[in-house]
């Protein structure tokens, strides 16, 4: 079926994190491309499957559907060609909560954990709430593209074992949030050799796996899972795929039968035995009705992208938009602006009235960067272009 991805769905006053949480923080006449979720409203068929569930009218506890592995396999199959186990299969109800039970269970305190900065905040939390140390591999921005630097990260760990710490965990995001590369076969294949030369056991985050821009291939982290012994744990998501992320619902992908068995161990000590009702009710329909809602999606999603890099090459240059491959967000740089990323925000905020999320959100050296989720409507999106335009000159003349 068709799906209008130009409607405007208000979501204030609806207990949003995106509009209500953001509007307590900066007030109600500011737009918000912050939180990383959609404006669009979800597949007809998991809109189906969650009215059965209300017109029963019971919501007692819930257990994951016989089939639910099985889904995953397929949807893994037919959109990845991984092929995989369905014992491999572990639920659980966020990937933030998977990367904390991990860190737990695998790791110490005062233990290295890898992390490909800028990171994602979740990323940096499951490492630093924890009391573990983080050891960061920058990644390199050369001619408007992303890297890994393979050196220095290698010397980084040879260096922390010279200090007696010792490295354990490698986490990894891919497409990488937030700067929306999305890592190819051979940079997989020098990760695994680095997990392998030092014995990093790896988890890898791939909730924005379904969002490629035309033509981009998604080559999963299964790929390299012989290379790491197996020492690998993958989590992807419906929620982010088909906007469902208030339904909480995750997947946890783990080949070694002892690594799984420990991850079981942490799920029953912390409880998380049932799923939301609602998860367990729209499993099937999302993994086998809704392939048509993404491909459109993808293709709104990408005119967006396009939309936003062209006005402000045009209206507002000194934004730098860093192409991307993944990802619904713009990974945009602002250090031609010559301003400080406070004034920066406090002309987001008080003068444009739109809301996006500072780069200093993201490590130490990316504060003269902003994310901008652009997952919603082209109208609104325009809208709050405009109203940056509206103020542009008064920072650029008044540098």
């Amino acid at each position: 079926m068709e799906y209008n991805f130009d409607e405007i769905i208000d979501r204030r006053h609806t207990n949003s994190a995106k509009f209500d949480e953001m509007d307590a923080l900066f007030g109600s006449d500011v737009m918000h491309l912050g939180v990383a979720d959609m404006d669009y409203r979800s597949p007809e068929p998991i809109l189906n499957a969650m009215q059965k569930i209300v017109k029963k009218g019971v919501f007692g506890y819930t257990i994951l559907p016989d089939n639910y592995q099985d889904l995953v396999c397929q949807w893994m199959l037919r959109r990845y060609h991984e092929k995989i186990d369905p014992e491999w299969v572990v639920f659980s109800p966020r990937i933030n909560m998977a990367l904390n039970m991990v860190v737990e269970t695998f790791t110490n305190p005062g233990d290295g954990i890898v992390l490909h900065t800028p990171a994602y905040t979740a990323l940096q939390n499951a490492i630093e709430k924890y009391d573990r140390k983080m050891i960061e591999s920058s990644l390199v921005l050369e001619n408007g593209r992303y890297r890994m630097d393979f050196k220095q990260l290698r010397e980084a760990l040879d260096d922390n074992l010279k200090k007696g710490i010792h490295t354990s965990l490698m986490l990894l995001c891919n497409p990488h949030n937030p700067t929306g590369r999305v890592w190819n076969k051979g940079e997989l294949d020098e990760i695994a050799s680095i997990c392998k030369d030092y014995n990093l056991m790896m988890v890898a985050d791939e909730i924005h796996s379904d969002f490629l821009k035309k033509g981009k291939e998604f080559v999963s982290t299964l790929k390299i899972r012989t290379e790491l012994k197996e020492r690998l744990i993958v989590c992807n998501s419906i929620t982010k795929t088909f906007n469902v992320p208030g339904v909480i619902l995750s997947n946890m992908i783990i080949p070694d039968t002892r690594i799984r068995e420990k991850v079981k161990e942490t799920i029953d000590r912390w409880g998380l035995h049932n799923p939301n009702i609602f998860a367990a009710g729209i499993m099937e329909a999302a993994y086998t009705e809704c392939d048509d809602w993404l491909e459109q999606g993808n293709i709104y999603l990408e005119g967006n992208y396009n939309f936003l890099a062209k006005y402000l090459q045009k209206h507002m240059p000194e934004f730098e938009v860093i192409p991307s491959e993944g990802t619904y967000m713009a990974w945009i740089k602002t250090s031609k602006l010559g301003i400080s990323p406070k004034a920066l925000e406090q002309f987001f905020i008080e003068k444009a009235k739109v809301s996006v999320y500072m780069g200093d959100r993201y490590g130490k050296h990316t504060e003269e960067f902003i994310r901008v989720n652009i997952a919603t409507s082209r109208e609104y999106l325009e809208k709050a272009l405009h109203r940056v335009k509206a103020h542009y000159d008064e920072i650029v003349q008044g540098r």
